[in-house]
């Protein structure tokens, strides 16, 4: 087996970091270059962030980093009504991660079977939430498909944080390399990188959904592998899959 397949990881931190560790721990060469940052929004204040929750009857949150930007600017006596009022809301996490922040802040929550918003989607269409009033708790992009879902009248966006684009250059690509995107926007970023066919041809993508696939193989990156989802776990194993086809 080859010891010189590299993975590059363009996930932000601090996940991207824990995401190189688990690969090294499987005797892959990671490198984290990420391609977004992460910083809090605050031009919503506290008090207008718990007046937008208690006019929603369902409340979304799309990320760690949502629930922890959000809540985390809460005094204790806004984190004590705001736990009152969520024990008579539907919270909608993505993942098992999102919803151990909020199990954290003794919110309990429900999660999809897939962690992104098509299986967020099918969570809502079974639970019959279409027509009532939502909050999408988010960063200032992401997730058009849940935006399109309900009608501009039923849904009220909370931006919580910015993704800021960083300056980091991705290395050459070769057979022995591949890789890690986890979100459109990343995939973008991957793109403007690579702008010619050929090198978009060179790269293998191990991407965190189909969505993300269809992206990549839209913009000419023919060689993708999908993860079950964007979970580091799930990641790892479609690394080794393509460790096992090159190798």
């Amino acid at each position: 087996m080859s010891t010189s397949l590299d993975v590059i990881v363009t996930r932000p931190s601090p996940y991207g970091e824990q995401l190189c560790s688990m690969l090294e721990e499987q005797k892959f060469i990671s490198a984290h270059c990420p391609l977004i940052s992460f910083a809090a929004d605050d031009s919503i204040t506290p008090t207008q962030r718990l007046k937008l929750f208690s006019q929603s009857q369902t409340w979304i949150f799309v990320s760690r980093q949502a629930v922890n930007f959000c809540l985390d600017g809460f005094s204790p006596s806004q984190q004590h009504t705001l736990q009152a009022l969520s024990r008579d809301r539907t919270i909608i996490a993505v993942g098992e991660a999102t919803a151990d922040s909020l199990q954290q802040k003794q919110i309990r929550s429900l999660t999809p079977v897939t962690p992104n918003s098509e299986g967020m989607i099918q969570l809502l269409e079974q639970k019959n939430l279409k027509q009532q009033p939502t909050l999408l708790v988010r960063g200032n992009k992401g997730r058009p498909l849940l935006q399109q879902y309900f009608a501009d009248h039923q849904l009220s966006i909370l931006q919580v944080y910015q993704r800021k684009t960083t300056s980091q250059t991705l290395p050459p690509q070769t057979k022995q390399s591949a890789i890690v995107v986890t979100s459109g926007q990343l995939m973008e970023l991957v793109a403007e990188q690579f702008p010619s066919n050929a090198q978009r041809q060179a790269c293998t993508i191990i991407s965190g959904s189909a969505r993300i696939s269809e992206i990549a193989q839209q913009f000419g990156f023919t060689n993708c592998y999908t993860a079950n989802n964007a979970s580091n776990s799930e990641l790892v194993k479609s690394c080794i899959l393509w460790r096992n086809n090159v190798s």
